[in-house]
């Protein structure tokens, strides 16, 4: 088997577990509040830590990725959330517990930022949209998997709560794998050579404001989809299922626009993209109560969730456009950067719906999801014409 399918496969399942475990504490939130005595801008705040442990691991882990090589830190970075998100699921306190879910972030950002990219570059030239299109369909496969084992433990899920979350463990066992099939693709004497990064920091901006306003978007809706859920009385059953159809569609979705971009014009199927949750968003979660039924909002949300395959086009347009030397640390930030801003968006959301009532979650939902779309229309509108890559700029030591 040709080493880039190795590498595919093994960076797919650790995002998807990456996924899994960022995305899986959102089924127990009311649970958490019970048992620590949290609020709802608490409980925002702790899956928040997730998305800024990221920033941290992603600017650690990208540089080096970039001298080390990718293979180590795909390692390091999917055993450390996998291991902290089991320490995270027998938290005795409230402490330990908000802790490991920042370094659980920090290990989160460390596996994204080298399994991203180490797929990319072994993949021949003429699959590289495709290969990044099935590496990020780990996302949905990791986010449907909730679903499953939300259905799995949703009639025990009050008792075995602690056990539910550790099933977010399970990637360490994909690091035998990694260590005897995968192999690196560090280039041979980066380490003697220091790189001028603020050369690159305006396609680093506008990569890092598209990235933002997608995982604002994503986390907007998804991040507070349970509780959306339970305001609008939708049935736990109904919630664990539709997120689960939502998620493989988002799946095939990502492989679907990662194969198209390697036909197409990738900012053009951004636009569509961006079209697509404009239409999908107020039917996933309506403001008017004549739109609040089951059929609407799931048609909303799997509308929503379909266009949202384009979010590979982003790392690929921000990858064309550096060097290798670069590309570990640069795509690791800009992804990992605008996690860490769809963090702080969930965190305010948390804290309108403190101030103003869990009952107007929302039009706070909506508000940020639409104010976020807008933000990637900009970044993309703005993107350099040319799609030359960068030269790389370095200095000798």
């Amino acid at each position: 088997m040709k080493s880039y399918i190795h590498s595919t496969i093994s960076s797919s399942l650790a995002w998807a577990g990456n996924i899994y475990d960022l995305l899986l504490i959102t089924y127990v939130y009311g649970i958490l509040e019970n048992m620590f005595n949290l609020n709802y801008f608490e409980i925002s705040i702790l899956f928040a830590l997730g998305l800024i442990g990221r920033v941290i691991g992603g600017m650690v882990f990208g540089k080096y990725a970039d001298t080390i090589g990718r293979k180590p830190v795909l390692m390091i970075g999917t055993g450390g959330y996998a291991l902290f998100q089991g320490l995270m699921a027998f938290s005795p306190n409230v402490i330990l517990l908000f802790i490991f879910r920042l370094i659980e972030g920090i290990f989160m950002g460390a596996e994204w930022t080298a399994g991203t990219v180490i797929a990319y570059e072994q993949a021949p030239r003429s699959l590289k949209g495709f290969v990044t299109g099935i590496v990020q369909a780990g996302y949905g496969i990791g986010y449907s998997l909730t679903g499953v084992t939300y259905l799995i433990f949703i009639s025990s899920i009050v008792n075995n709560w602690r056990i539910f979350l550790l099933t977010g463990a399970l990637p360490l066992l994909l690091l035998p794998y990694i260590q005897l099939k995968v192999k690196d693709t560090k280039e041979q004497g980066s380490s003697k050579i220091a790189i001028r990064y603020k050369e690159y920091m305006g396609v680093l901006l506008k990569a890092t404001l598209g990235m933002s306003g997608m995982f604002t978007a994503y986390f907007a809706v998804f991040g507070n989809y349970t509780e959306v859920a339970e305001v609008d009385h939708l049935p736990a059953y109904v919630l664990g299922i539709l997120m689960t159809i939502a998620n493989i569609i988002l799946a095939f979705s990502f492989i679907l626009f990662g194969r198209l971009a390697d036909r197409y014009d990738k900012k053009k199927l951004i636009y569509i993209g961006l079209i697509g949750l404009m239409i999908g968003l107020p039917f996933a979660v309506p403001l008017l109560p004549t739109m609040i039924n089951v059929v609407g909002m799931s048609a909303g949300v799997i509308i929503f969730a379909f266009f949202t395959g384009f979010w590979p086009l982003m790392p690929l347009l921000l990858a064309d456009a550096v060097p290798a030397e670069v590309r570990g640390f640069l795509s690791g930030f800009a992804y990992n950067a605008g996690g860490f801003v769809g963090g702080i968006a969930d965190i305010i959301i948390g804290l309108l719906t403190l101030i103003y009532g869990i009952n107007t979650i929302s039009r706070w939902v909506d508000g940020f999801g639409f104010a976020s779309i807008l933000l990637v229309l900009v970044s993309v509108i703005t993107w350099p014409r040319s799609g030359a890559k960068a030269k790389v700029i370095m200095i000798e030591h």
